[in-house]
């Protein structure tokens, strides 16, 4: 079977997709009924520290998406999002808690937060601290 070259890079890109999973640039917004949010065009709109641990929410202004970032981080530390209907005095959360499993940084998924605020929260394995950036 012979591959055109424009078919060869269409099927590495699937592969490519298809090994990120739903932690790559796309995930659902799990229990909102809304379309797959991405991670394209980044703004970073609140942040954080949790001892030596950077705490970013991260936002989408295409996409109305938002997902929690954590840098100099260790394996083991966490990062999550909260999604609030009311100003943050009630929220749903810890959304799409994520471990950091090697190097200093990772990411959750992103959720779309139409109609919601969010936050992104820490946690230092090592010191038991959590923190979290303000609501946006």
């Amino acid at each position: 079977m012979q591959f055109t070259r424009k078919a060869a890079v269409l099927a590495a890109g699937v592969a490519l997709v298809a090994g990120l999973g739903v932690t790559g640039t796309a995930a659902h917004a799990a229990g909102t009924g809304a379309q797959a949010c991405s991670t394209s065009d980044p703004v970073t709109k609140k942040t954080a520290t949790v001892d030596s641990i950077h705490i970013e929410l991260r936002y989408s202004p295409s996409t109305r998406c938002a997902w929690g970032r954590i840098y100099t981080a260790d394996p083991g530390d966490k990062v999550w999002v909260d999604r609030s209907s009311n100003g943050g005095s009630t929220w749903t959360g810890p959304m799409g808690m994520t471990t950091v499993q090697s190097g200093s940084d990772t990411h959750t998924g992103a959720y779309n937060d139409a109609g919601f605020v969010m936050r992104a929260c820490g946690w230092n394995d090592t010191t038991g601290t959590t923190r979290c950036t303000g609501w946006y």
